[in-house]
């Protein structure tokens, strides 16, 4: 058998040695250029999809699921939340992936070039961004205050903390455990109820905010990167809060989805759309088990079983002569009631008192009948717990609530791109100065944090994550959907997909966008609805200093009220945008007959020297320095592969019937691209697919045709 290099040296033409060297050698030049074209393009997909799994996985994973999962019944919340994740969070993940993917554009311009109408969407996404880091950038204070009180030889929420003054003893950390203790009386300074407190500020919280925004402004201007029981199942508040935590955790609607897929490569969205949501599943279920050992060892070791190894603990501490034999307790103590042993402590002399109480073991004396802790602090409060445990522990916190910071200033800086990047490209002022925006937002977002350091500042907190955030982002996701799958098109939508991918999209994924999520969605904005405005007002977990618990607080009306106001003042955008356009169309039928009269002029047959490029589509690049990522916009007139027409007429034949403009010839659908031009409405508007068939049997007749 004779060998490559023999055949091609045989059919070479003869020649010089000289060319057919350089020939050689230029071929290898740009087979290495493009092996190594090839290798950064796949770097830079990999980096962006690892960016993605990142945020997906970020503070709602560690914090918000594990106490969601405990204050609605454990496996009933998993199987919801597995549930709506197949049905509603992959389709609508795959949806804005694929459609950044598409136009190229940043969450702003997107809707304006898909359905101008509803360009207020972007807006809308900006504004919920806005308030997700409000209340995020105080999460990253809770892991600095725990981060600061991690240096030293023990961690202080192992043990009841020391007492202030000589005369006063707080019997009250021995009702619960002192990691509880710890996170409502030294990390929060939490007061009883929503309305109390609100007017003063914590100090060290307060100096956390200022910290965090100050890390967050110096990444911005630097530009560096960090990388049950099924009858619960009819539970309102159980869908409304799986659903709501569906979309918090993958980012929908926040057009972070649309500003990574805009930038990355490649086609396989579906397997990234299904990476993201296994891996947010899986680390939400692995930190969550996590949790409920540590939730079990609680419940195990109160009551009278935390009176014993008290007793025990004290009666070794008096024979090594550590305290004083006045600190015995009776011998009856473990026959008694467990409030008869602090009955005891609160008893003894204050000399003894203080010893006893500080030296106590890290269980509740009171048998918790409820769930022992259900508040956004459940995360942190058992993760003190499990590290507590390990050998050098404080090195351990240390790692792991700088890892928490570290994770936290990353989701952060992931919605502050969905702020930052769309409103450089749409001002030009932000575009002039860009450090100007990043200078107003920090700002603004360390005074409007404020409002989360203040006494109930962790109660309102709840109030954005529980009622407002999930209520402004279904409704954003909502108006998604419409806008891409009835207003512009499941099908046209499809069609564009296979004119850009070479493939089609899989059915499977526009029935659901059109029947599935969209009236699943409708569904939740009805319950959270309902649930904003029922006869029983929806309620927080509150602490009760006096009884050293947790407990259920109704929200007041006047509370609710600001959820309504804020909520309408996100949406705002969305009507203003239809507003605009018909304030404007005026000067739109204006240019109208200029538009129609250069349509009238252009020839319907072109002369027979247009020929048909011979490339693939090939979208419009523009650069947005500001934002360090190629913006591909829909072309005006989309350039055609003839080798792979006829190729595209065989799958999407079924829809010829349905769909007439699917079937235009490639001349008319030209020429009608050719006369909007100049028309005022987006170019994607006018963006047709080269879905067009062409056979060599109409040669012939656009022969007779020309004559």
């Amino acid at each position: 058998m004779e060998s490559l290099e023999e055949i091609s040296e045989e059919e070479a033409p003869k020649g010089p040695r000289t060319s057919s060297f350089l020939s050689g050698k230029l071929t290898a030049k740009e087979i290495l250029a493009t092996k190594t074209q090839n290798y950064f393009a796949e770097t830079k997909r990999t980096e962006d999809i690892l960016t993605q799994v990142a945020f997906s996985i970020g503070l709602g994973s560690i914090w918000r699921f594990p106490y969601l999962c405990q204050r609605n019944g454990g496996g009933s919340f998993i199987l919801m939340y597995f549930f709506m994740l197949l049905s509603f969070g992959i389709p609508l993940l795959y949806m804005e992936m694929i459609m950044g993917h598409w136009l190229r554009v940043d969450n702003i311009r997107v809707w304006k070039q898909l359905v101008p109408w509803l360009g207020g969407i972007g807006y809308a996404s900006i504004l919920v961004c806005i308030l997700m880091s409000l209340y995020n950038s105080v999460i990253i204070t809770w892991s600095l205050s725990y981060l600061a009180n991690s240096f030293g030889n023990s961690l202080p929420w192992n043990q009841c903390p020391l007492v202030k003054t000589t005369n006063v003893t707080d019997l009250s950390c021995l009702r619960t455990v002192s990691h509880q203790y710890f996170w409502y009386h030294t990390t929060l300074s939490a007061s009883g109820h929503i309305e109390e407190g609100v007017d003063a500020l914590v100090l060290h919280l307060t100096l956390g905010i200022f910290a965090a925004w100050f890390l967050l402004f110096l990444t911005m201007i630097t530009g560096l990167k960090i990388s049950m029981q099924l009858s619960s199942w009819a539970s309102l508040d159980l869908w409304r809060q799986a659903g709501g935590h569906v979309v918090y955790s993958l980012g929908l609607g926040l057009g972070t989805t649309i500003n990574f897929s805009s930038k990355a490569g490649g086609n396989s969205y579906i397997q990234v759309a299904s990476l993201v949501a296994l891996v947010n599943l899986v680390t939400s279920l692995l930190l969550t088990s996590i949790i409920f050992i540590v939730l079990e060892f609680w419940a195990t070791t109160s009551g009278h079983t935390c009176v014993e190894k008290s007793v025990s603990k004290l009666i070794s501490l008096i024979k090594k002569g550590v305290l004083p034999q006045d600190a015995k307790p009776p011998e009856d103590i473990l026959l008694l009631p467990a409030l008869d042993y602090l009955d005891w402590i609160s008893n003894l002399p204050q000399y003894l008192q203080y010893p006893v109480i500080r030296f106590s073991p890290s269980c509740s004396i009171m048998t918790q009948k409820d769930k022992f802790m259900e508040g956004p602090g459940l995360a942190f409060a058992a993760f003190s717990q499990a590290i507590s445990l390990f050998p050098g522990a404080s090195l351990w916190a240390i790692l792991f609530f700088l890892a928490l910071v570290i994770m936290g200033l990353s989701t952060l800086i992931s919605i502050l791109e969905g702020i930052v990047c769309p409103l450089q490209t749409s001002f030009s002022l932000f575009r002039r100065y860009p450090k100007l925006l990043s200078v107003l937002i920090c700002l603004g977002g360390f005074l409007g944090s404020l409002v989360f350091t203040s006494h109930a500042g962790s109660y309102i907190m709840s109030l954005f994550d529980d009622c407002l955030v999930p209520l402004t982002l279904i409704v954003i996701v909502a108006f998604q959907n419409v806008a891409l799958a009835w207003i512009y098109g499941a099908r046209r939508f499809r069609e564009e997909m296979f004119s850009k991918l070479g493939r089609l999209l899989w059915s499977f994924f526009t029935f659901l966008w059109r029947y599935v999520t969209l009236p699943g969605l409708l569904a939740l904005f009805t319950i959270c609805l309902t649930q904003l405005h029922r006869r029983v007002p929806s309620y927080y977990i509150a602490w009760n200093s006096s009884m050293s618990q947790e407990v259920k607080q109704p929200y007041l009306q006047s509370t609710l009220s600001w959820v309504t106001f804020l909520s309408i003042l996100t949406f705002l955008p969305i009507p203003v945008q239809p507003l605009h356009h018909w304030w404007h169309l005026e000067d739109h039928i204006a240019s109208d007959p200029f538009e129609k009269l250069q349509s009238k002029k252009m020839p319907l047959v072109p002369p027979k020297s247009l020929q048909f490029p011979k490339h693939q589509l090939v979208m419009s690049q523009k650069t947005d320095t500001e934002c360090s990522s190629r913006k591909v916009n829909p072309p005006l007139i989309r350039r055609l592969n003839l080798s792979s027409l006829w190729r595209f007429s065989l799958p999407l034949s079924e829809y010829n019937q349905s769909s007439s403009w699917f079937s235009l010839p490639v001349i008319s659908s030209l020429t009608s691209a050719l006369s909007m031009r100049n028309t005022s409405t987006p170019v994607s508007r006018q963006v047709r697919p080269a879905s067009v068939t062409v056979d060599n049997s109409d040669k012939s007749r656009e022969t007779q045709e020309e004559n």
